[in-house]
């Protein structure tokens, strides 16, 4: 699904899962009893600990969708393989060394990212106001293009965020060894990480507008090496991906063979009417499937 096939991005709308497999609304108070039955003991409890029911939804429902959508990539079954973390807190794969992943949540969204050649990371970020936005960013950050707009936060911090999770250290320890040089109108460029060697890491901004009911995204990917001219990432619903209770009829899914074509252009051009305006990019090629 990218024209690097070591590389894989999933845009994945949690809040568009079908209510007879996830329960009530929502934000009714308890999670769904599919997704919690699927979870693990671990995910059980952290999602208990969540005073917002919306919230322990989309974190169970954000897990199941990691699972399967690594599952398919990795051909493990539907119930995906074991995830763990390191002390740090980066992710991987316990019973896949070489397979590299990297995920981030941010209201109804993931994002996730798996690449087989070497460290990744992602974030990804539904914009809202900040009201000092430059005060945010350099709490964790020392370099980064000033004067700092609540447009251009965004584009910054998921790019900041991106890096430390590449580089397996967190935001905390890693964020003011990362560079972030200006970039074309409010987005921002990857410069230099401490304690590695120039050009070591590399990272891309992507941006999706707010259409058809989703929310707008800002989101960023760093890897270890140059990314591909054209950068996809799919982006469907969560109804895709979570279980399909006993009895209940099946709906149409993405197919685990489903590929798309490279090069793949969104229909419709920057500033054309449609629903499709806006997410044609001159550097990338982002592909929108809604199933």
């Amino acid at each position: 699904m990218n024209g690097d096939a070591a590389a894989q991005f999933w845009l994945v709308d949690l809040d568009t899962a079908e209510p007879a497999r996830t329960g009530p609304d929502p934000a009714a108070d308890h999670p769904a009893d599919a997704c919690r039955g699927l979870a693990t003991e671990e995910e059980r409890r952290r999602a208990a600990a969540f005073r917002s029911p919306l919230t322990a939804r989309r974190f169970l429902h954000s897990r199941l969708a990691i699972r399967a959508l690594l599952g398919r990539r990795l051909a493990t079954g539907a119930d995906g393989p074991r995830l763990a973390r390191l002390p740090g807190g980066k992710p991987y794969l316990p019973e896949h060394p070489g397979v590299h992943v990297s995920w981030s949540r941010s209201d109804g969204l993931l994002l996730v990212g798996v690449d087989d050649r070497g460290p990744i990371g992602v974030d990804v970020e539904s914009p809202r106001f900040l009201p000092t936005p430059e005060d945010v960013l350099e709490t964790v950050c020392d370099t980064f293009p000033r004067p700092l707009s609540d447009a251009g936060f965004w584009p910054a911090w998921t790019m900041l965020e991106a890096a430390v999770k590449a580089t397996g250290v967190g935001l905390a320890c890693g964020g003011k060894d990362v560079e972030l040089l200006p970039g074309d109108g409010e987005d921002v460029r990857l410069g230099r990480v401490g304690g590695h060697p120039p050009d070591r890491w590399h990272g891309r901004t992507l941006r999706w507008p707010a259409t058809d009911g989703r929310p707008a995204a800002v989101a960023a990917v760093v890897t270890d090496r140059l990314l591909p001219a054209r950068l996809s990432v799919v982006r469907f619903p969560a109804s895709d991906l979570l279980p399909w209770p006993p009895g209940a009829p099946e709906p149409f899914v993405v197919p685990e063979s489903f590929t798309v074509p490279e090069p793949f252009v969104v229909p419709g051009s920057p500033g054309a009417a449609g629903a499709w305006n806006g997410w044609s990019h001159d550097e990338e090629a982002v592909t929108c499937l809604t199933i």
